[in-house]
């Protein structure tokens, strides 16, 4: 077996890191003031309460404090603050979230949970659900936790490459408190943006009943032209939603909590921007609306019983997305330049989710969680191409349709799962750690179409229905050594998979038709520090992914259609790196790393798929994921002449590396992008209850591209960073 040069010399590292942790250890200082160490974050990775430093994983937190001086209100403000993670982003509410270069098209690779329900996006016609991730503002929230490497035995199916949970605060039935936050910015060659939040927690018994209540709305600048039709920031969206939680504690050993969150967003047009009409300029004939609507509703009851902490957790959400796509290059030689053609795709999508778990309680030498889930999720879309007028781009009223059809995806997945770590009295430090997962789906896909193409003569698809089913394990291995309380280390070796499903392609080969699920191992070493008595964490993690019968969009043999089909293996080494230190009071300061080696380790196709310049062979690196990532931040606060108030200022660096659009360098659609910084600053007054700031985003102005389209008919049509935005923000709390 070859071992990657950078893996082994990261391995000899971390063994330096936990050497050199052990022998500081009898030589601290005096553990600091509280002010003046790391904040030792509380996480529930493991579905019961550990610290970030005792939990034997990679895994990183932003607690809400740092996400509101980051500026951050969605996915896109904050992943770079973790290594390893990427976010591909196209259209509005079409992002692809990737831990550890596990990307691929499909279900999801990484699990998204809000609070205690995994969230996914509708299916699609190409059964891609993994390309919708729901972004629900972050105001309000305790924390994000991001797990990274297969949480397949606690998460299941689509957390094959790690987990991203966002944890709310909570009602409390003590005291009643308040917040409002309010912000104003310009982006350079666009428009303004602003947005208002406000957060009310109200007890209604006191120590038994509560509600908090969120509710908000934002405008993001929009800074795209479109020069034929003489639009100007065509890309700019807005955003309303609120969440409401009752809590009620009817005794010291129970609680329930009911939560509704719902969240509106919608854009005019496009999100993207083509290269040859020049920076963040379009010349498209067509508008390209977008909207996405999530309403969630969840009841999670925990109760401390005699044998363990029971959590029971039953959750629905429907999520309703409309989105639309330019065809009109494709259909250039029928319609030529009388008309516009888009895809316009109203989709929807209801699932239900259920878990009941029982943890164990306290610290013995057993530590335990078992459980069980259900899922059942539908979803619906109608794939229509319609015509649209090139003088406004809009489609014609009433609707001139070119062809339409239906696909409806019907699943139910069904699991049993449970983790057990035991810490021997006779090895003081060592804890052992096994888990399983059985899991049990039926996918089923049907559709037909409704119109014949108006423009081709193809008739429409007849009905069809396929079902695809499987049931399967998922194994958890893991070791961990407290060398000391300053410093441990541990390896895991982890399963994750996915599941498969049935594509409705027209005139698809029967045996394309069902798909199976891609699995992977991950094996990792990892070790967790504390130096100086708690002013210095450092952390690092060194793995390999091997992963197998990966699931890939492929296209038919005439070239017409896109499909989810098994095709290559490929192997995923990387190493990470986070950082944080407290040298001195008010000083903080934070740093990651990550590199990722992701390729192939045999060649994509077979006869029954169009194997063109595109087609992956072995050694080729996997698309859309950046081979280093990296950032840094620095905030500093210090006390002013005026009692209670402090002075603030704050800077965030981050580094997206080089990724590519295609697998094969001599693709006609081949090329590279990424490789990319920002600088984010912030600067303010503030006192507990109150602050004032300004800011700027990307200060440099980068164009920070995050994906790269080609196809027939259009050249590089890019989606990037929002360019140097300032702005000023203000918080109040009461």
């Amino acid at each position: 077996m070859r071992i990657d040069r950078k893996l082994l010399l990261s391995t000899a590292g971390l063994a330096l890191l936990a050497a050199g942790a052990a022998r500081a250890q009898s030589a601290e200082p005096a553990k600091p003031a509280g002010n003046e160490v790391v904040e030792e974050i509380v996480v529930t990775a493991l579905k019961r309460s550990t610290t970030l430093q005792t939990t034997p994983m990679a895994i990183s937190a932003v607690t809400g404090d740092s996400l509101e001086k980051l500026g951050a209100t969605g996915l896109s403000d904050y992943f770079r603050q973790v290594p390893g993670v990427n976010l591909t982003q196209g259209q509005l509410g079409q992002s692809r979230v990737t831990i550890r270069g596990v990307q691929g098209a499909g279900e999801a690779t990484t699990g998204l949970y809000y609070d205690e329900t995994p969230v996914t996006g509708p299916s699609g016609t190409q059964q891609d659900p993994g390309n919708n991730a729901a972004d629900l503002n972050l105001f309000d929230v305790e924390r994000v936790e991001v797990l990274r490497g297969p949480q397949g035995t606690l998460y299941g199916g689509g957390s094959m490459g790690g987990t991203l949970r966002v944890i709310y605060n909570k009602p409390s039935s003590q005291d009643f408190s308040a917040a409002i936050e309010g912000q104003a910015s310009d982006t350079k060659g666009g428009s303004s943006g602003s947005y208002l939040k406000a957060m009310g927690n109200i007890p209604l018994i006191q120590g038994k009943l509560a509600a908090r209540i969120v509710a908000y709305t934002e405008d993001r600048p929009g800074y795209i032209d479109n020069v034929k039709l003489k639009a100007k920031d065509v890309n700019d969206s807005r955003s309303t939603g609120y969440r409401a939680m009752l809590g009620l504690t009817p005794t010291d050993d129970t609680s329930l909590l009911l939560t509704k969150v719902h969240q509106k967003t919608s854009a005019d047009d496009m999100q993207g921007w083509y290269k040859a009409v020049g920076d963040y300029a379009t010349d498209a004939v067509t508008k390209l609306p977008l909207n996405t609507e999530m309403d969630l509703t969840s009841l999670t009851g925990k109760w401390s019983s005699p044998i363990g902490e029971v959590t029971a957790v039953s959750s629905y959400y429907r999520y309703d997305m409309l989105r639309s796509a330019d065809f009109t290059p494709q259909y250039k030689p029928y319609v030529g330049n009388a008309y516009g053609v888009i895809g316009y795709q109203p989709a929807n999508l209801q699932s239900w989710n259920h878990e009941l778990r029982l943890s164990s309680k306290g610290e013995g030498q057993l530590q335990w969680t078992v459980g069980g889930y259900i899922e059942l999720r539908k979803d619906h879309i109608d794939s229509n191409t319609i015509l649209t007028d090139t003088a406004t781009g809009l489609p014609y009223s009433p609707t001139r349709y070119v062809q339409a059809r239906y696909i409806n995806t019907n699943l139910k997945q069904t699991a049993e799962f449970g983790e057990l770590t035991y810490s021997p009295d006779q090895i003081q430090g060592l804890s052992l750690t096994v888990g399983a997962r059985h899991y049990d789906y039926t996918k089923t896909t049907s559709g037909a179409g409704t119109q014949r193409n108006m423009l081709t003569g193809a008739p429409p698809a007849a009905y069809s229905q396929r079902t695809a089913e499987a049931s399967g394990w998922v194994y958890k291995f893991n070791a961990s050594y407290k060398i000391n309380p300053a410093a441990m280390v541990y390896a895991t070796a982890a399963e994750g998979f996915r599941p498969g499903g049935a594509n409705n392609i027209p005139g698809l080969n029967s045996r394309l038709v069902v798909y199976d699920p891609d699995s992977l191992w991950n094996y990792e070493a990892g070790v967790k520090t504390t130096w100086l008595g708690g002013r210095l964490t450092a952390n690092a993690a060194v793995y390999r992914i091997d992963w197998k019968n990966r699931q890939t969009s492929a296209l038919t043999a005439d070239g017409l259609y896109s499909f989810i089909t098994n095709s290559g293996d490929a192997r995923i080494q990387g190493i990470e790196f986070e950082v944080a230190a407290r040298p001195i009071t008010g000083l903080s300061l934070t740093a990651s790393l990550g590199y990722t080696d992701a390729k192939l380790t045999e060649d994509q196709g077979n006869a029954d798929i169009l194997v063109d310049g595109s087609s992956g062979k072995k050694g080729d690196k996997l698309t859309s994921v950046p081979d280093w990532t990296a950032s840094a931040s620095a905030q500093y606060v210090w006390p002013l002449r005026f009692e209670g108030l402090n002075g603030l200022v704050r800077a965030d660096y981050a580094y997206t590396g080089d990724m590519s659009s295609a697998f094969r360098p001599t693709y006609v659609y081949y090329d590279k992008f990424g490789s990319f910084s920002t600088i984010n600053l912030r600067a303010g007054v503030e006192a507990d209850d109150w602050g004032v700031y300004a800011f700027v985003t990307n200060l440099t102005n980068a164009e920070g591209i995050m994906n790269k389209n080609s196809n027939v008919g259009y050249q590089d049509l890019l989606y990037g960073l929002t360019p140097r935005t300032i702005g000023v923000n203000a918080r109040r709390k009461f």
